[in-house]
């Protein structure tokens, strides 16, 4: 109960930072097609240091862009996400800054290959399947 009690708290204080941020802090929007792509499989590695998410789509779209990526070790990737296998996780700057050094110098083994596997798991078909599964255990174990 509580968790759920503290998930509205959160939003509000990421919709009242969002509304009071600062004039040098720019929101880009939704970014999708050829601008997305090419940032994606142009860059050396997919940083996302966020300290609150709620899916992780854009993880999502790094990892099925075989991108090298970094993000903070929160909640929300920890069933999905293995520090070291298909993701590098962190927190704190000097962190941060030890992993980002190691991976563009070669020193961190790369963890795309597998971090593309998690993505093609959860694509919508499989997801989908998953979902009507579930469903049709729920209705064959109770009479409606």
């Amino acid at each position: 109960m509580s968790v759920l009690r503290a998930r509205p708290q959160v939003q509000k204080k990421i919709k009242k930072a969002i509304k009071n941020a600062p004039k040098n802090v720019i929101f880009p929007g939704y970014i999708k097609g050829d601008i997305i792509e090419g940032a994606f499989l142009g860059a050396n590695l997919f940083f996302f240091p966020s300290h609150e998410e709620t899916e992780g789509i854009v993880v999502l779209e790094a990892l099925a862009a075989k991108q090298q990526v970094l993000i903070r070790d929160i909640g929300v990737y920890e069933d999905w996400l293995t520090d070291g296998v298909d993701c590098y996780k962190g927190n704190g700057v000097e962190e941060f800054t030890n992993i980002i050094v190691d991976i563009l110098n070669g020193k961190n083994n790369s963890t795309q290959e597998e971090g593309y596997k998690v993505a093609t798991t959860l694509t919508v078909d499989k997801v989908g399947k998953k979902l009507v599964e579930s469903y049709r255990r729920i209705l064959e174990k109770y009479e409606w």
